[in-house]
């Protein structure tokens, strides 16, 4: 598997968990999805800084170096949320077609064992994420996903992989994984919603669902994203806090 996570020092104006910052989260990812029984797995990671100062630069090369991980950091100056997407998207259409990729941004929490959860959500899915999305549960009405009615349920199907249960689901944000054979088919329509500065995310998935390309999400949630307001539900996670389980992985400020 290649994991592109993309991180720049410029983000849109949202809230975080307290500490969720980029420097925690990144650490996260490293210890509950890098790691499997104490030990480095056989992935890539390729960190992708954008627009970051040499600061940035330096202390995440040196997170890296630190992390004993296969991988590489890459700098690049999109500037915008969809210009490092197109980066990293290129970068994932020169592999082979039968490569797993996961697509990371520099807000999102995993719980242990996301990286098996995600792999077994690939062998039944086209495009998998591990972040449950609260919007799947809210009415478009009441500021949710607009395929979801007044019964705030969506329409789908259930079913159970050796580590967990899963739903088919409409939509994710690009925190997702696929195959690059499968990215490649559907390249055209990646492209026309990443044109400008900012990914419509949504209107990729719908457009992929009438393509016939189907999206899973495993239940309870095996990652979240961490603004608050739109953080993945916890019942069945074991947790009782975002916020004091990042707390809890706390390593560094940055």
């Amino acid at each position: 598997m290649k994991i592109f996570y993309r991180l720049s020092d410029g983000s849109y104006k949202k809230e975080r968990f307290e500490n969720a910052t980029k420097g925690n989260c990144f650490l996260n990812f490293i210890n509950n999805f890098m790691y499997e029984h104490g030990r480095s797995s056989e992935d890539e990671l390729i960190l992708v800084l954008d627009n970051v100062k040499d600061e940035t630069f330096d202390q995440y090369s040196l997170l890296m170096k630190e992390a004993h991980i296969d991988g590489r950091v890459e700098r690049t100056h999109g500037g915008s949320s969809a210009a490092g997407f197109r980066i990293v998207f290129n970068m994932a259409l020169e592999l082979n077609d039968d490569e797993v990729i996961y697509f990371m941004e520099d807000d999102y929490c995993h719980l242990p064992n996301s990286r098996q959860v995600l792999l077994e959500g690939l062998e039944r899915s086209h495009y998998c994420c591990l972040y449950t999305h609260p919007d799947k549960f809210i009415p478009g009405s009441h500021g949710g996903n607009p395929l979801i009615g007044e019964d705030g349920a969506e329409e789908t199907k259930v079913f159970v992989t050796q580590s967990s249960y899963w739903m088919l689901t409409n939509s994710t944000t690009m925190t997702c994984a696929t195959r690059v054979g499968i990215l490649r088919e559907d390249q055209d329509v990646w492209k026309k919603y990443t044109e400008g500065d900012y990914p419509h995310d949504m209107q990729i998935f719908f457009e992929l669902r009438n393509k016939g390309r189907t999206l899973v999400q495993p239940i309870p949630t095996k990652a979240t994203h961490c603004e608050p307001r739109w953080s993945a539900h916890l019942f069945g996670t074991g947790i009782t806090s975002w916020d004091e389980f990042l707390n809890q992985n706390k390593r560094v400020d940055i």
